[in-house]
């Protein structure tokens, strides 16, 4: 096949500036991203969590949407409306989060 090779090298060439992109946008954001060794610790508690429903559905919206392109345009709506409410329980979820943390620094600081 004549030509093969060239949407391939596009590709690569387009992934290529995009990681690039990625690593100045993170080393632009943080100077200390280039920094060798361990971070410096910190007091204040990190607040990681463990599950996350919402995150879950926003995966199941991308498939039923790309489904949905490819198959029924009922997937395609069903998964825009699921993602649409799965994006409201991450803002509930991140709200709770932050509501927990502000209370644990808050028995912290009083104890």
């Amino acid at each position: 096949m004549r030509g093969g090779a060239i949407p391939i090298l596009a590709w690569g060439t387009i992934l290529l500036v995009i990681i690039y992109g990625f690593g100045v946008a993170v080393w632009l954001a943080r100077r200390e991203a280039l920094r060798r060794g361990p971070p410096e610790p910190r007091d204040e508690p990190e607040t990681v969590p463990q599950a996350s429903v919402g995150a879950v559905l926003i995966g199941l919206a991308a498939g039923c949407a790309l489904f949905g392109l490819a198959w029924a345009r009922f997937l395609l709506d069903f998964g825009i409306a699921l993602f649409v409410f799965a994006v409201g329980r991450l803002v509930l979820e991140n709200r709770a989060q932050r509501a927990s943390r502000r209370k644990w620094l808050g028995k912290g600081e009083h104890a």
